[in-house]
């Protein structure tokens, strides 16, 4: 079984309230778990997590899932997570995503997972998008629906970033007719014109 797509760690600067001082701390924090210094990252990203930073709440939150600078609690990951989401974080949104569909720290539920991806990648989060084309394959929560995950599969492949997403749309690719290839591509050009909004 195909396990979903979760991103560790973000070191990116907010585009609101991107203080210099916070910004310095999220990537404070991010070279330090990096080089595995997780009680430094730690100290970095609470106090921002505290005064309600999304990246850091995202952080804090993967942290806590894999028990990295504190010890394993999945009731933590879950909270921090939820709050990342909760604020917009793409981020905080495509990992409590994966918690769902995973049924980790919380009940297993596909469509709140997907609701959690599906937001994720209204904001252009590529691993948000090959997550909904893991579920539209595979069919959980919903029928399986081949030209939805290869629309969501050549968003995340357009981005350059997800190796996975670029296998799974060229092998689903190989399994289509002619004229299911070219809806499929007109799907994933209609929603990339729309910003990945209301894509279906």
């Amino acid at each position: 079984m195909r396990k979903p797509i979760i991103l560790a760690i973000a070191a990116a600067v907010l585009a609101f309230g991107g203080l210099s001082a916070r910004a310095d701390q999220l990537q404070d924090g991010a070279s330090a778990f990096q080089n595995g210094n997780y009680g430094r990252a730690l100290a970095s990203w609470r106090p921002l997590a505290a005064q309600g930073n999304p990246t850091a709440q995202n952080n804090l939150g993967i942290m806590f899932l894999d028990g990295k600078g504190v010890s394993q609690n999945t009731s933590e990951a879950v909270r921090y997570l939820s709050l990342s989401a909760a604020a917009g974080s793409s981020l905080g949104q495509n990992n409590l995503g994966g918690l769902y569909r995973d049924g980790k720290g919380v009940p297993r539920d596909y469509n709140k997972a997907a609701q959690w991806f599906s937001a994720a990648s209204a904001q252009g989060n590529s691993a948000g998008m090959y997550n909904l084309g893991l579920m539209y394959e595979m069919g959980q929560g919903m029928k399986p629906e081949p030209f939805h995950a290869y629309m969501w599969y050549a968003l995340a492949a357009d981005m350059g970033n997800m190796p996975n997403a670029v296998a799974h749309r060229n092998a689903l690719w190989g399994r289509m007719t002619p004229a299911a290839q070219n809806q499929a591509r007109q799907l994933a050009v209609a929603c990339k014109r729309n910003g990945y909004k209301g894509c279906r």
